[in-house]
């Protein structure tokens, strides 16, 4: 997709200098091919303490998680306790759902059993939206946490790339710092399987009026 090239790189070589990602990382979060990747971050290389640590199966660089902001009290109410992912994700819908009324937005839930939108918007004078949240995933190979861009797949166990038409937007929420992150469709379509929390997603439920 031509259109869409000059978004991979931006985002590829962000993986690379905020995410600290090697070339196999990268290429499995947003699908773009080795040779691409070789060349658009020619000028970004890992150093040697950064490829030494991945031999050792540490995180990208062999450096800790990047602080990304204050706990919060909802989190430290939640610290310890177990929840199951049914659990999880209705914390994340409620957070979402909170925004939205806040900003004035009309939500209202699927009518459609199994639908993969999880909320119906009505955003005046621009038409209805389906938005499909997610909690953030912290994961062992990437610096910062992630939102899954997959969804379960007809065979048991299987998970598969969201499709153009199953969302206009998706949030993701993360309980440590309570922030939902708001990408649109236009924004991940690009990638393959995830899209890493940043600044310009955080809190940015004026994309919907856009």
């Amino acid at each position: 997709m031509p259109a869409a090239k000059p978004e991979l790189k931006a985002e590829c070589v962000r993986l690379r200098v905020k995410g600290r990602l090697s070339i196999r990382e990268i290429h499995q979060q947003t699908g773009a091919s080795k040779g691409s990747l070789s060349a658009w971050l020619q000028g970004y290389p890992l150093t040697g303490e950064e490829r030494k640590a991945r031999l050792r199966g540490r995180r990208p660089g062999g450096l800790p998680k990047k602080d990304r902001g204050q706990e919060s009290a909802l989190h430290r109410i939640a610290r310890g306790k177990r929840f199951t992912s049914n659990e999880k994700a209705k914390v994340a819908e409620s957070a979402a759902l909170l925004r939205m009324v806040i900003h004035q937005l009309i939500p209202f839930g699927s009518p459609f059993d199994g639908d993969r939108a999880d909320w119906l918007v009505d955003v005046p004078k621009k038409g209805i939206y389906r938005i499909q949240v997610k909690c953030v995933v912290d994961t062992t190979c990437t610096v910062l946490p992630v939102v899954s861009l997959r969804r379960s797949g007809s065979k048991k166990g299987g998970r598969k790339r969201y499709q153009k038409g199953d969302f206009d937007f998706i949030v993701g929420y993360d309980l440590y710092t309570d922030t939902c992150y708001v990408w649109s469709w236009d924004d991940v379509s690009h990638l393959m399987s995830t899209v890493t929390v940043c600044s310009e997603a955080r809190e940015r439920w004026d994309k919907l009026w856009l």
